[in-house]
């Protein structure tokens, strides 16, 4: 009887241990840190950080809802700086990743809400995005839109025209 008690309650430990774990997927989100680049000197520069997310087919789009969460206090203090932020991060519409390509659409409010990521830095904005998704071998090139537009996100952005492989700011792939 004792036997049989202990292989039920290791089996139970089992299988809420082991069994998390196929539930859960680890990724990297990237953030500006103040401590490893401390005059900010290259806005390109991000550095990663491990988050365990639920398990999902949608890979890209989770990871992007975990950047726009932004850094925690603990994250904070180590330095981790981002301008995401949790009371924010529901501007995403989607992401498609169609031949090494992601196509990322925000909602319009990411103007009102981040209208600072078009200064000449964009503190880390468009870094922290494509950082956090060229992590996966599905993705080397990524594409914005807003609201489906995505000569709209690159006039906010102030970078000029759309890219050529949009074939003329097109918003199909969107």
């Amino acid at each position: 009887m004792k036997k049989l008690v202990f292989l039920l309650m290791f089996l139970a430990f089992s299988l809420t241990v082991f069994g998390q774990n196929e539930r859960n997927m680890t990724i990297k989100v990237y953030f500006t840190n103040t401590k490893f680049d401390p005059d900010m000197e290259d806005c390109n520069k991000v550095f990663p950080l491990t988050r365990k997310i639920p398990k999902t087919k949608a890979t890209a789009k989770a990871a992007l809802e975990e950047l726009f969460k932004g850094v925690t206090a603990e994250e904070k203090e180590k330095g981790y700086w981002s301008l995401f932020a949790k009371e924010n991060e529901a501007f995403l519409i989607s992401v498609k990743v169609k031949k090494k390509s992601a196509f990322v659409n925000f909602k319009d409010i990411v103007v009102r809400d981040y209208g600072s990521a078009t200064t000449s830095c964009g503190a880390g904005f468009i870094p922290q995005i494509e950082s956090t998704l060229k992590q996966f071998p599905s993705i080397k090139k990524v594409f914005y839109a807003i609201e489906g537009d995505p000569e709209m996100f690159y006039e906010w952005m102030q970078v000029g025209e759309c890219p050529k492989e949009l074939k003329n700011c097109s918003g199909k792939d969107f």
